[in-house]
């Protein structure tokens, strides 16, 4: 089942040369979902869902260096739970057009992240999207490979 995926994902995120590859995973087993090429020019992604309590749209921006995942900015429309409410050091807080702009500079190794379909998960890259509550209610790892997606 999951190499049934894994080719789907081959069709719909192909491997680029040069490319990073964003790598999702069941968590805490860590077994293998999708791998997600990202193309060297551009080897970035967001993350887009509805908080939980707010119940607003939020999108973070993240980009990859090197093996290290970099959330570089947050927006959101509404304060809740879990939310930035400063800027880090480095990093700029901003209120205004209907939503607030947080950027930053965080660098992750792996991220864990819950999902849930009543949030909307999703994950895009480019003119690509991905439903990340596809494999159920669960917590997700993402992780990257600083090389092309092996495609197993």
């Amino acid at each position: 089942m999951h190499l049934a995926r894994i080719l789907t994902a081959a069709l719909l995120f192909p491997c680029l040369a040069n490319a990073a590859c964003l790598t999702l995973g069941s968590h805490p087993d860590n077994a293998p979902l999708l791998q997600v090429a990202l193309p060297a020019d551009d080897p970035s992604f967001t993350i887009t869902y509805v908080h939980s309590v707010t119940r607003t749209p939020v999108m973070e921006r993240y980009a990859i260096s090197g093996s290290e995942i970099v959330e570089t900015e947050m927006r959101f429309e509404q304060h809740g739970p879990g939310l930035p409410t400063e800027a880090d050091k480095g990093g700029t807080f901003s209120h205004g057009d209907g939503g607030f702009v947080v950027t930053m500079d965080r660098h992750f190794p792996t991220i864990v992240m819950r999902v849930h379909r009543d949030q909307s998960p999703r994950l895009a890259t480019g003119t690509r999207s991905l439903d990340l509550a596809q494999w159920g209610n669960r917590a997700l790892l993402l992780g990257v490979i600083p090389d092309p997606c092996t495609g197993s």
